[in-house]
C-alpha cells in the first residue's frame, strides 16, 4: 500500500471515492477530527511513495496527483510514457506499448479488467465502444487520455 498503514489506505480510498470526512468517520467508527488529521498527511505519503517508485523505475515525473494516487512520467529505459498508480494491490507501473500481443497473453482478461478499473478511478471517460476493445487498444486509448503535464501537482 505504499507508505500507508492499512487504516490510512482505507481512509485514502474513501477520500478518493469522494466520501466526506464525516461519512468516512462514521463508516470507520472514528472521529471526524481523526479523519481530518489523516487528510493532511495521507497525500504527502502517497506523493512520496509515487516519487520513490518513479526514481526506482527511472521514470521522470511529469504529473502527480496524490489525491487520485497517480504519477505520469517518461521512462528513460523504455523511451515511453509510464503511469505509476496506487491501488488495492499497492503501487503498479504501466508502460505504454503497442505490442499488440494481447490475443496470446494468458492474463488478457485480468489486464483489461485492471485497465477499466484504473480508468474509472482516474475519472477517464470511456465510450461503450472503447470498453469493448481488447486490452492493447484499450490501453492506448486510456494512455492518450491520462494527463501528461510538464508541471507537478499534488
Amino acid at each position: 500500500m505504499g507508505y500507508l498503514t492499512t487504516h490510512q489506505f482505507n481512509v485514502w480510498r474513501m477520500m478518493r471515492d469522494g466520501l466526506s470526512q464525516s461519512e468516512i468517520a462514521r463508516r470507520l467508527g472514528i472521529t471526524r477530527q481523526t479523519v481530518n488529521e489523516m487528510f493532511g498527511t495521507i497525500p504527502e505519503k502517497i506523493a512520496l511513495a509515487l516519487e520513490d517508485a518513479a526514481k526506482l523505475n527511472r521514470v521522470e515525473p511529469r504529473y502527480l496527483d496524490s489525491n487520485k494516487g497517480i504519477l505520469v512520467g517518461w521512462s528513460r529505459d523504455f523511451q515511453t510514457k509510464a503511469v505509476i498508480a496506487m491501488g488495492t494491490k499497492g503501487l503498479q507501473i504501466w508502460y505504454q506499448h503497442n505490442l499488440g500481443e494481447c490475443k496470446i497473453c494468458p492474463s488478457k482478461r485480468q489486464c483489461k479488467s485492471t485497465l477499466l478499473k484504473h480508468a474509472e478511478i482516474l475519472g477517464i471517460p470511456l465510450t461503450r465502444h472503447e470498453r469493448k476493445l481488447g486490452a492493447s487498444d484499450l490501453s492506448s486509448i486510456i494512455f492518450s487520455k491520462i494527463p501528461d503535464r510538464n508541471t507537478k501537482q499534488e
